[in-house]
């Protein structure tokens, strides 16, 4: 049995979204993800079992990063106001230095059996924790979690993906959050 390298899976994985956001799931193969990592396609079969394995592994990996990467920037005393100024700016930050992983994760979340397999909510569970308590404590109006991720994120996404070229960016950000902030606060 061939023993796993992190470097080798890591090529192996940009390789995927690299080809994935270029060609498309269907167009990306095995041979052609080795071929761009510099491996053999048996080297593949070392780390999944098949390209659905790997694409599933991969979106759920790429899917919670955004997540990851707004818990890093959030302090637990924050007040409602400054927690969603942090999580607009930070999903738009996470959007515009991880361009990949954003169009990966957001090209991925269309395909059925991809979003089947991978739960937001699973992804977005320590934000909806921190949210509940803010809720508790009468911070924020109770909306359902659904609401609340489409009403948080789906904004932002959108903005992230059609960039504003009448306005500033920094404009766009602070009317999306002065409307959030309305919208979402007690």
């Amino acid at each position: 049995m061939r023993l796993r390298d992190q470097d080798k899976q890591q090529r192996i994985k940009q390789s995927m979204v690299r080809l994935i956001l270029r060609e498309g799931i269907n167009g990306t193969s095995v041979s052609k993800i080795a071929k761009d990592a510099g491996v053999s396609p048996a080297t593949i079969y070392v780390y999944y079992d098949s390209k659905e394995e790997m694409l599933a592994e991969v979106f759920r990996e790429y899917s919670s990063a955004p997540y990851r990467y707004l818990m890093q920037r959030i302090e637990p005393d924050m007040d409602g106001g400054a927690l969603i100024d942090t999580i607009v700016r930070g999903c738009y930050s996470f959007s515009r230095e991880h361009e990949d992983v954003f169009s990966f994760v957001e090209q991925c979340s269309r395909c059925p059996t991809l979003s089947e397999r991978v739960s937001e909510e699973e992804c977005i569970c320590d934000i909806l924790e921190l949210i509940h308590n803010y809720q508790a404590r009468g911070i924020f109006r109770r909306y359902s979690d659904w609401t609340l991720g489409a009403i948080l994120f789906a904004p932002v996404r959108f903005l992230a993906m059609n960039r504003c070229v009448s306005r500033s960016e920094e404009e766009e950000l602070a009317e999306l959050i002065q409307m959030l902030q309305n919208l979402l606060l007690m």
